[in-house]
This record gives C-alpha cells, structure tokens and sequence, in this order.
C-alpha cells in the first residue's frame, strides 16, 4: 500500500508541476477551467491503474491457473482471477482518493458550456461465440478449420470509464476485465495435409476446453443523437487486449486431459473493436445507461504438444448488453 501512494505522488506532482506551471493564469487565485482541473485528474489517476491493472491481471491469471492445477473447479479459478484485479484497483482507489479529491475540489471559473465530465462503473453480460478459428502446424505438416464453437461466461465483464459528453458528441476512456469458455459441443472441422487432403472429422469439445481471460484498454467515441424522454447515442471503439487463454488440454490435435496439471497457459497482446448504440437517463449530476455493442476480440497463440505444436488464431464475437452508472466527477 505504501509503494501504491508513493507512485501515485510522484505522478501527482509531476502532472501538478507541469499542469500548472504551464498554466498562463498561474499563480492566480480561482483561475482554474473543468477542463484544465479534469486533465491534471487524468494525469493522476490513469497511471495507477495502467501500471497496476495489467500487474494484477495477469498475477491473477497465475493464481487461476495454479487452482486448475490443484483440480479446483474453473468456477473457483475465474473467482480468483477477478477478484485479484478488482482488489488491486480498490487499493489504487483508496490511495489516490486524497490526492484527486484536492486536485478536483480547486475553485473554478464560472463554466457556462454543456461539458459533462464523468466516471462509470458498468456490468455487461453477452452472447458470444468463437468464430473463424484456425490452427496450423509449426512445422506446416497440416492445417485444421473450425467455423464456430459458442461460448459462455461465469462471470459478466467489469469495467469503468471516464471521459466527457457535449451536447453533440462524447469521448471516454474504458478498462475492464471479459471472462469466457467454450461450452460443450460436438463440432465438425476440416482437417487438411498432404497425406490426406481436406478431410472431415467430427470432435466433441468439452466444457471450459479454452478458458479465455482479457483485460481491455480502449477508446470510445460517440455522436449524441436528438433528446426525448432518454438521450441516444451512437459510436465506436477500439483498443488493446492483454488475452490469456489457458486449458488442462494441451491443443486441438491433443485432447487427452492432464488432470492436476495446466497443459496450456499461453498470454498475448491483441485488439478489439466494437460499435455500439447507446441510451442514457440523465440527471443533474449523474446518468443511467444501456448500451448495445457487436464486438468482436481477437486472439493468437500457440497450442499443442511437442509433436502437434500449433498456431492458432480464432475471433470471439460478442454482442454485448453494457449496462451501467454515470457521475459528474465534480460533484
């Protein structure tokens, strides 16, 4: 905890040196914008979490995967992988709070724009399916197709955002942690090499075959539609995904299972990208919202054992149901 508050000062003053000194109305009492107050927040709060989210994340997935090796249910194992994350960005909270509670509480001149600076938590349960999924041999001796396997979650996706809204358009920075598995299924995939050619073969897929964990780190940005009753909105987004895919199978070409033992446990950097249509209910200082997002998250890794090693791509597509809480960081 002490090293969380000593990190987050230095990025304090840091951002505060630079903010201010370069400030033309520096020194002056009250001679502070919404805009400027809301750029030295970001510069303090966003480090914390860039540096410790990832960190937790992936030490999460290491604790998940050591309770698969220990035969733990993944029910157990998805438990602790989320609420690794989720502790280590309370802790980041609670000691930077101070910090950002006198950064946001400077007086301000009189701001007569429509400007809504604000932060949201959301939960955002989803239908998902893994689709386009490809796996080649390292050593080019066969190749192997499979046009879609569904998915499920134990656990809907967690996040926050926090950007700014104008009477015509919106832009927000969003983190947070997406949950999957394959379900059960019997599947049919094209199995080619030189020996056989394209050869069909039917597979049955067990329950949790790949357990896919992601943290997400992007950008939205969105076009407010005319106002009724609710505020409409339609935009985009995009960013980079921290994946870990891990199994107690070793790949597609090896489906013997290794009980007390995790044969895959590969980690990546990928993309995404989403569209969504949103709605917001809003208030004097805070809004509730629904957005629908078709999202697609893709994924790379290799699989396989020694004698069946593995590039496999495959695309999870998701058409996500954000729903969430949003509040004006100054009030």
């Amino acid at each position: 905890m002490k090293l969380v508050k000593i990190l987050l000062l230095i990025s304090f003053c840091s951002a505060q040196i630079t903010k201010d000194v370069n400030d033309p109305n520096f020194g002056k009492e009250a001679s502070f914008t919404k805009k400027s107050i809301y750029k030295q927040y970001l510069a303090q709060a966003l480090p914390g979490y860039l540096f410790f989210g990832p960190y937790s994340f992936m030490y999460g997935v290491s604790l998940g995967g050591s309770a698969i090796s220990r035969g733990e249910s993944p029910l157990k194992a998805n438990t602790l992988w989320l609420s690794t994350p989720l502790l280590a960005g309370a802790l980041v909270h609670l000691a930077s709070k101070d910090l950002i509670n006198n950064t946001i509480a400077k007086p301000t001149n009189e701001d007569y724009s429509s400007t809504f600076y604000y932060n949201i938590y959301f939960v955002s349960p989803d239908i998902s399916s893994i689709q386009n999924i490809s796996f080649k041999a390292l050593d080019s001796s066969w190749d192997a197709k499979i046009d879609e396997v569904p998915s499920g979650f134990d656990y809907p996706s967690l996040g926050f955002r926090t950007g700014f809204m104008t009477e015509q358009y919106g832009v927000d920075y969003e983190m947070s942690l997406i949950e999957h598995h394959t379900s059960e299924k019997k599947i049919i995939y094209e199995y080619n090499s030189p020996a056989t050619g394209i050869v069909p073969l039917e597979q049955n897929i067990p329950s949790h075959f790949y357990m896919l964990h992601s943290m997400y780190m992007g950008v939205n940005t969105y076009y407010v539609l005319p106002n009724f009753f609710i505020t409409p909105y339609l935009g985009i987004g995009g960013g980079v995904l921290l994946n870990s895919v891990q199994s107690e199978y070793p790949g597609p070409a090896d489906l013997a299972r290794e009980d007390g033992s995790l044969a895959l446990d590969e980690m990546s950097l990928s993309y995404g990208a989403h569209a969504f249509l949103g709605f917001r209910h809003v208030k004097e200082n805070l809004f509730y919202y629904l957005e629908i997002r078709p999202t697609i998250h893709k994924f790379e890794l290799e699989s396989g054992s020694t004698e069946n090693k593995s590039k496999d791509k495959f695309d999870l597509e998701l058409i996500q149901f954000q729903i969430g809480i949003g509040q004006n960081i100054f009030k």
